[in-house]
């Protein structure tokens, strides 16, 4: 790899480390916090507005998409351009769109309120994936020797915004007006954008290998399918954490006579044992690798999905009630982040199986691919949803996905043995082990 010319993210002073560090948890926290803002309250606001649930699902599912779809071009964009301009440009345009969304609770032509509810989702889903990539990739620039905890740390952020946000937008939506859940929220996203401005230092992240045996076309598309399919585990575990966020509040006012309030509780359960528990996984993969954490969740959070309907062989043991949903959505929030953050460290991982070293161009592409994750499952998991929601109740569909989990968990364990036949192989020819797997 060619020298940078640029100052390297190992010889930045500390403090403007923790500055800049500090700016890009804000920066997704606001990004996130917008994304998943309208999901305790607006399918119940559509209803009243005679919007399907399905339609809506389609409405939220509009950020997850093209969020993923966005991902590959922030990567080439970190790639040749500033990743301080990146962050601020991305960050302005989503505080712009939130004020304007606002404004749609002004609309009565439900045809109108749609096809601009939909533009404006497309932003946002574009600002928050340019934000997660270059995010994740300064951070990653800046802490080089503690990549899963400070990953660990961005996705504790990033869940910090999809448990508060539901929960914080159903009561401004509630007590004040639909007006009010953006407004609010998009003040403090200017407010992170100021900040941006003072406090982010400019961290190199450009590519400046042109040729050689790093570069991600020298490595071969079977050897890239293999390399990115951990990533798949974290957009499955983002299908189920997302999959009943359509669904929850039409079920929990009809199963239990209850509010959209409640319902941002349950979003903010399910999510805040991720948030709390994210730290400790990441000290833990750096400690033992990340292999444990990615077998442990793929057998356990589809075994525990199975209780949040929960399923009909189950319901002679455990009811629906409000306790059992929070109890479950709990367990699950706390195996999000085992299923989630291996996966990059991972990719690195077998990436250094056929390349000694990690190039800058290979290590953002990955992170993008790693941030697409996400977006990804939350595509799939909103939009299975509504179509499900059609033809099942809250139970089948629910025992549905967990029954695909337990497939998913068959390939994940033959992709595991795969690796360690690799990590073998590696040894006896004196290579590179796999991190975590080394004897």
């Amino acid at each position: 790899m060619l020298s940078s010319p640029m100052t390297n993210g190992l010889t930045i002073p500390r403090t403007k480390k923790v500055a800049t560090f500090v700016v890009i948890n804000l920066a997704i926290l606001a990004s996130y916090g917008l994304y998943t803002l309208p999901g305790s309250f607006l399918p119940l606001y559509n209803l009243e507005r005679g919007i399907s649930v399905t339609l809506t699902s389609w409405i939220i599912a509009a950020v997850p998409l093209f969020y993923v779809l966005v991902c590959p071009v922030a990567a080439w964009m970190l790639n040749n351009n500033s990743s301080k301009t990146i962050l601020l440009a991305s960050s302005g345009i989503a505080s712009i769109i939130t004020f304007i969304f606002a404004g749609m609770g002004y609309i009565e032509s439900n045809t109108v309120y749609l096809s601009l509810t939909a533009f404006l989702r497309v932003i946002q889903g574009v600002c928050a994936g340019v934000i997660d990539v270059v995010g994740f990739a300064v951070a990653a620039r800046m802490f080089e020797g503690d990549v899963a905890l400070v990953s660990a740390i961005l996705q504790s952020t990033l869940n910090t915004a999809v448990a508060v946000s539901p929960f914080i937008g159903a009561i401004l939506y509630e007590k004040f007006s639909f007006v009010a859940a953006f407004s609010g929220p998009g003040t403090l996203v200017a407010a992170v954008f100021l900040l941006g401005t003072v406090a982010l230092y400019d961290v190199d992240c450009k590519n400046y290998t042109s040729t050689g045996e790093n570069s991600k076309y020298s490595v071969g598309v079977k050897r890239w399918l293999l390399i990115l399919f951990p990533a798949w585990h974290t957009a499955f575990a983002q299908i189920l954490l997302n999959f009943y966020v359509p669904i929850l509040a039409p079920y929990t006012e009809e199963a239990f006579g209850k509010d959209s309030i409640f319902a941002g509780i349950c979003l903010f359960v399910s999510t805040i044992g991720n948030v709390l528990f994210a730290p400790i996984v990441g000290r833990f993969m750096d400690a033992y690798g990340p292999y444990i954490t990615f077998v442990f969740s793929a057998v356990t959070l589809p075994l525990t999905y199975f209780f949040l309907g929960p399923a009909n062989f189950i319901q002679g043991v455990v009811g629906a009630s409000p306790f059992q949903l929070l109890v479950v959505l709990t367990l699950i929030g706390v195996q999000i982040p085992m299923a989630c953050f291996p996966s990059l460290l991972i990719m690195q991982d077998i990436y250094k199986m056929y390349f000694r070293s990690l190039s800058q161009g290979a290590n953002n592409f990955m992170t993008c691919t790693y941030c697409a994750a996400y977006g990804l499952g939350a595509f799939i998991g909103v939009i299975s949803s509504g179509l499900l929601s059609q033809y099942m109740s809250f139970s089948e569909g629910t025992s549905t996905m967990a029954a695909l989990g337990v497939l998913e968990m068959v390939v994940l364990l033959l992709f595991c043995r795969w690796a360690w036949t690799r990590k073998h192989d590696a040894t006896c020819d004196e290579k590179e082990p796999i991190m975590g797997l080394a004897v």
